[in-house]
């Protein structure tokens, strides 16, 4: 099994990359491409950028030119219920998006309005976050959203994501990924950890906890791994 790893920001990605043994690494585009192992998994680990277009197209780059068997999104996200707080982590089940709509989504190719998560990934996951018994944070199993937005204003929120009312956490990358994934037949998985609340304060509380949040999604991920088959 060979697994993509991608984050949109390189502190998503930098507890991996520490831990990994990287072997090659390959420039495409001006995205850099590490290859290597992680307890006997073979991993591909890359940076996309920030929001839908960069996410989708560095997946698309991830699964032609390094033909991974499963692609895992790993980072941080707005949290967007009242149960849900910095540093929980959410495993999602699926993603869709809330600035296109869901409705809209479907009507056209690849005509899916939401994108369904990986059950192999989703349960080794949650095995992970339950074996790290010193932890401070809880973790949930739940959709989560993307859109092209960082919000920071309480009332565009609920505005804009109260017809999602099951959603544990708003990302900018998660869903192209997904919809990438779908068309080329590759299963995909999403563990974030929450920097934010997605509010009037989240500006300020994301530059608090950005680097915390993706520590703990970093090892979850980790912890992920050594639960797959190699």
């Amino acid at each position: 099994m060979r697994y993509g790893i991608i984050g949109a920001m390189p502190v998503e990605i930098e507890k991996i990359k520490q831990n990994m043994t990287i072997e090659k690494e390959t420039v495409l585009h001006e995205i850099h491409f590490y290859e290597g192992s992680y307890e006997g998994r073979q991993i591909v680990l890359v940076t996309c950028g920030v929001g839908k277009v960069n996410a989708g197209h560095t997946a698309q780059l991830l699964i032609d030119k390094f033909a991974v068997d499963k692609v895992i999104n790993v980072g941080v996200a707005g949290g967007i219920q009242p149960d849900v707080h910095v540093g929980d982590v959410v495993i999602g089940v699926s993603s869709t998006t809330y600035d296109v709509g869901p409705s809209i989504m479907g009507r056209y190719f690849p005509f899916v309005s939401n994108y369904e998560y990986d059950p192999e990934v989703i349960e080794a996951a949650k095995a992970a976050c339950e074996s790290i018994t010193d932890r401070s944070w809880k973790y949930v199993v739940r959709p989560t959203i993307t859109g092209d937005m960082f919000i920071t204003d309480s009332m565009l929120k609920e505005k804009l994501l109260s017809p999602f009312p099951d959603a544990a956490c708003i990302d900018m990358e998660a869903q192209a990924m997904a919809q990438i994934a779908r068309i080329y037949g590759v299963p995909i998985a999403n563990i974030r950890s929450i920097s934010d609340n997605a509010d009037d304060e989240a500006t300020n509380t994301y530059k608090e906890n950005e680097a915390i949040a993706a520590e703990i999604a970093g090892t979850v991920l980790l912890e992920t791994l050594k639960r797959l088959p190699a």
